[in-house]
């Protein structure tokens, strides 16, 4: 009998300080009214994710997508380029393209379910950590109305994925702690796998809990890996499971890292994390207000709720592992990779709502902390409002349109990258009827003096900020830029789209202008050209007119005026240093954005 004491006092003397928050977990649970209020915010959320989707084209990295769907299973399976790197999201969504028979808005039916779990999960989690059902709801709001994850909601990549089954992972993680069976590890090992065959970048929020099972092996070793064998022999599957998901995958990944990621001397600067943390709760009073009440949540994580010290720890490791990496983006691309930290700061947002509402001594702390969130939700609808707003400025829709209607069978488009890349979605073989202009020039350069087979339908950007990577830069494109770059309906003779003294063609879609040149020969059709492009940019220094200038130095090559091309091409950079969206990126990332003759 005596020699169980010590035995019993020795037990309790390695408890850990992560087996103490361990045992703080709350296995508490929403009541039936506090559940109904949760559909309530999910269906709230699930209307203006289906709202914003109405109408809407697809932009960006959603057109890569589309054109990976081309490509057989095997291929998506066995390569990994630019936008092939959530290969088996991919795959599924071309199984969804085959069910349906489209490449619509039926893509976005994942995404959008992805973005709508998010919500409860982000309430489980909340609940798990604070045993507070009102942090809880507040974070589930926080996550159903968050600009930023309102903006991937709809789009058709991995990003909502990542997020929701990070959260799911991260959930079940504790799940198997409160309750350590073969069952509850077996589903966290499934939540996992499935998380890393969405996203690569899973393996941040993977790296944060093998961390915390390393930390707790310190206790003990042997005891350890039996006491965590039902979730150990799980993961051990999971890992052969995805060693052969991706080991064919090795050589492209590292090439793309490299391309991409910069290659850089580790550790990289963390300096993007501020304004990352802006791109997520957006500018001015919602960013500094957020700020405020994520430092009250801190520091009620350190004072008495110790387990949200984890999110902490989940937050920082992705940063900390990219630096060590030797990873530099820009940040809007360090914001879509740490997507995931993003619920997790929502959380601590929502229990400094309650920790300060809670210590202000007011009398109805809960409507309180509810109007604290409403304020909040209030902060971020200009950035909302802009994502709809920014719809109607980039109408492609209406021009693949009037371009199906008006082409002939020998015209051509003719369209800088960014334009010609959005225009692809709406044809089907697109290499075929959108040329980049250096692309058309040389085509046309060794039969100036021959008839010229077709006409040609320049496509151009009233600016270069499309479409906004952010929901912040919508708004901030909203508030502060003139019509001399923002033009919303027909254009005015101020904007550097005016009409007035151009003798071409031209449809008018506002933020988009088609103009069509036409001749009896190349030479002829190119002249026309030049001539209407003298008179569109008038020697303006405007970011939309860089195409322009390159395109009129390559014309001065062919058909000599008396003007140096290089003339052309220096007005053409100082366009590009107008350009907002070079302004804070990486240096590999500039020298890849010059590489760009026509962007």
């Amino acid at each position: 009998m005596l020699d169980s004491v010590p035995t019993a006092s020795s037990t309790h003397q390695r408890r850990t300080w992560l087996d103490v928050v361990y045992s703080n977990l709350s296995s508490r649970h929403l009541s039936r009214g506090e559940r109904l209020l949760l559909g309530v915010i999910c269906l709230c959320a699930l209307i203006l994710l289906v709202a914003l989707q109405h109408g809407r084209i697809f932009l960006g990295d959603e057109i890569g997508t589309l054109r990976y769907l081309k490509q057989t299973p095997s291929y998506i399976l066995t390569h990994f380029r630019i936008w092939l790197t959530m290969n088996y999201f991919i795959l599924v969504e071309k199984g969804v393209a085959s069910l349906c028979g489209a490449t619509d808005w039926r893509l976005t039916l994942l995404p959008i379910g992805a973005a709508i779990a998010v919500i409860p999960l982000t309430a489980s989690l909340a609940l798990k950590l604070t045993g507070s059902t009102r942090t809880a709801l507040l974070a589930a709001t926080l996550a159903a109305f968050n600009p930023y994850l309102v903006m991937l909601g709809p789009t058709i990549r991995a990003y909502s994925l990542l997020t929701a089954f990070s959260l799911l992972a991260i959930n079940e993680f504790f799940h198997w702690r409160q309750r350590p069976g073969w069952w509850s590890g077996v589903r966290c090992a499934a939540a996992v796998l499935f998380l890393l065959l969405a996203h690569l970048q899973a393996i941040y929020i993977v790296a944060f809990l093998v961390l915390l099972l390393i930390v707790q092996s310190l206790s003990g070793i042997r005891r350890f890996l039996w006491e965590s064998r039902t979730l150990l022999i799980p993961l051990g599957g999971v890992a052969i499971i995805v060693g052969l998901a991706y080991w064919r995958l090795l050589p492209d990944m590292a090439r793309v890292n490299k391309e991409w990621g910069g290659g850089y001397t580790p550790p990289t600067s963390m300096g993007y994390v501020p304004r990352v943390y802006t791109i997520y709760m957006g500018n001015s009073y919602a960013a500094f207000l957020s700020v405020l009440l994520l430092s009250a949540g801190c520091w009620s994580a350190a004072r008495d709720k110790q387990p949200l010290l984890l999110l902490c720890g989940a937050i920082i490791v992705g940063p900390i592992l990219m630096s060590l990496q030797g990873i530099a983006l820009d940040p809007g691309g360090f914001a879509r990779y740490l997507i995931f930290s993003l619920p997790l700061l929502l959380i601590l947002i929502a229990e400094g709502i309650d920790w300060i509402t809670r210590h202000i001594r007011v009398r109805r702390a809960a409507i309180a902390a509810w109007g604290l969130t409403v304020l909040i939700v209030a902060c971020w609808t200009p950035c909302i409002q802009a994502q709809f707003l920014h719809q109607t400025r980039w109408p492609f829709a209406s021009v693949a349109r009037f371009l199906h209607a008006q082409m002939q069978k020998d015209d051509v488009i003719v369209a800088g990258w960014m334009v010609g890349f959005t225009l692809s979605q709406f044809f089907d073989h697109p290499e075929d009827r959108i040329l980049l202009p250096n692309k058309y020039v040389s085509k046309v350069s060794n039969k100036l003096d021959s008839p010229a087979t077709g006409r040609v339908f320049y496509v151009t950007g009233r600016t270069r900020l499309l479409p906004p990577f952010t929901p912040a830069e919508a708004a901030e494109l909203n508030r502060h830029f003139g019509r001399d770059q923002i033009v919303i309906g027909r254009s005015d003779d101020s904007g550097p789209g005016t009409l007035r003294g151009r003798e071409a063609r031209i449809q008018d879609f506002g933020q988009v202008e088609v103009t069509v040149y036409r001749g009896d020969t190349a030479r002829a059709l190119l002249q026309e050209w030049r001539e209407d492009l003298l008179r569109r940019t008038a020697r303006r220094i405007y970011p939309s007119f860089q195409g322009d200038y390159q395109l009129l130095a390559l014309l001065e090559e062919q058909l000599p005026s008396g003007q140096l091309a290089d003339h052309w091409r220096v007005l053409a950079e100082r366009c590009r240093a107008e350009d907002p969206v070079m302004r804070g990126i990486p240096r590999h990332l500039q020298k890849m954005a010059q590489s760009v003759s026509f962007p």
